[in-house]
């Protein structure tokens, strides 16, 4: 399942995950294409038509909103010991991301000029949680605590249908943290009503959650209606080990990434030796076979499964930092001294103790994080995300006067007659 070579940077299987980013396949932007617009412009029409199509619900008796006695319901029925998971992480995360708001500034010139930054919330988000082949609760809160801490008013949930109904589990974590809007729609349909807003959808101004490339490609094609967050595609970790790491862990780990099922996962190792790398692939099939993940792990780890062989670490930052992976782990004493010389990754994860799930669920930090090499430019989900800055300007004739001709010059600079002659009629009204 997961190839093993000798490091060199020219190495195809570097190249081919180097290469994973590419643009979607034009026969799929095609036909989102088709889908958005034909939302766009016929509404709830379109959209129940692709829901029954793609999904195989009719909404059109009930219409796309989840009743909120079903929300309750579902919370009612949630097990007390989940809740208190759910709880606890999101304590955790709300911690976190309170130390990421950020305060208003002012800054007072010495002629009575005033200049400044106040920050405010977005008034509507929609978030997409995935739940058609699994209920990605933690996908829900990572989204929703951000949105939260800067105070968005209105937060409005999107989740595909598992067997007519949203998965309970997604209702009760909405219910938990007091968000009642929740519609039972997907894909790059509900994308499109989110964007556009159809009879029973409600428009939003920014977009956030991940999804398949259906929907990634929504997100996409309707950039510039309404904000995103990012283009997320699947998932992936990097491991550089030490010769003391565990081949279990290492294992483990490099499987927790494959599980997701879409099969363009990537999972790749950086080893100091050829028995390590062994005894790591040993431990992988051993792993995979004992907990009956082959099916769910295969397609990604034959695809993008790699263990690279290098003595110097030079070589496993180089790559490492070429490569910006969504998750970097460092195992090892040795390992964790490169910590920092990585530049690009969306998560850090030191030492054995730290496996990547435990940021994927619990700790605080957001697993909303760039992938594909994004993270060269890129970073993860933040309140920051949720919140829109704008600046204030008072200028007295004081200070107006004192900058007048340096405005001036400039806008001559630009050939802006306009804008120099704004400044030059208030000091010479008989111009």
């Amino acid at each position: 399942m997961i190839r093993i070579h000798d490091f060199r940077d020219d190495h195809p299987d570097l190249l081919k995950l180097l290469g994973r980013g590419a643009l979607p396949d034009p026969k799929v932007v095609a036909a989102v294409a088709e889908i958005v617009d034909s939302v766009r412009t016929r509404g709830d029409e379109a959209l129940f038509h692709h829901m029954k199509r793609l999904d195989g619900i009719d909404l059109a008796a009930a219409g796309p909103r989840v009743p909120e006695a079903a929300i309750d319901a579902a919370y009612r029925a949630t097990p007390p010991a989940l809740i208190e998971a759910i709880d606890a992480a999101c304590a955790n995360l709300r911690r976190y991301h309170e130390k990421q708001l950020p305060a208003d500034y002012r800054i007072d010139g010495p002629d009575g000029e005033v200049l400044e930054r106040r920050y405010r919330p977005i008034s509507t988000v929609g978030v997409c949680v995935p739940g058609a082949t699994a209920p990605l609760l933690s996908s829900l809160y990572m989204n929703l605590i951000p949105a939260l801490v800067a105070g968005v008013p209105r937060i409005v949930v999107i989740s595909a249908p598992r067997d007519g109904r949203v998965d309970p589990t997604i209702l009760a974590t909405a219910a938990h943290l007091g968000v009642r809007e929740v519609y039972a729609i997907s894909g790059a349909q509900g994308v499109a009503a989110l964007a556009y807003g159809t009879e029973t959808v409600p428009k939003v101004d920014k977009i956030v959650g991940p999804g398949s490339i259906w929907v990634s490609t929504a997100k996409r094609l309707v950039y510039g209606v309404v904000g995103i967050d990012s283009l997320a595609g699947p998932s992936e970790i990097a491991i550089i080990a030490d010769a003391s790491a565990d081949p279990r862990n290492i294992a483990i780990d490099l499987l927790s990434q494959a599980e997701h099922g879409t099969g363009e996962e990537a999972s790749v190792a950086f080893v100091t030796t050829y028995a390590q790398a062994e005894a790591v692939r040993s431990e992988l099939e051993r792993l995979a076979r004992k907990y009956d993940l082959v099916a769910a792990v295969k397609p990604a780890l034959d695809r993008h499964g790699v263990i690279f062989v290098t003595s110097n670490p030079d070589d496993a930052v180089a790559a490492v930092n070429r490569l910006a992976p969504e998750h970097v782990e460092l195992l090892g004493p040795e390992a964790e001294a490169l910590a920092d010389r990585l530049e690009n990754y969306g998560a850090l994860f030191l030492g054995e103790q730290t496996p990547e799930p435990v940021g994927d669920y619990y700790a605080g930090t957001n697993h909303v994080l760039p992938t594909q090499g994004t993270a060269r430019f890129a970073s993860g989900l933040t309140v920051a995300d949720f919140l829109r800055s704008s600046s204030r300007v008072r200028y007295t004739p004081a200070s107006l006067a004192r900058a007048g001709d340096h405005i001036r010059a400039l806008a001559e600079a630009e050939h802006m007659r306009a804008h120099g002659l704004a400044v030059e009629i208030r000091l010479r009204p008989e111009s």
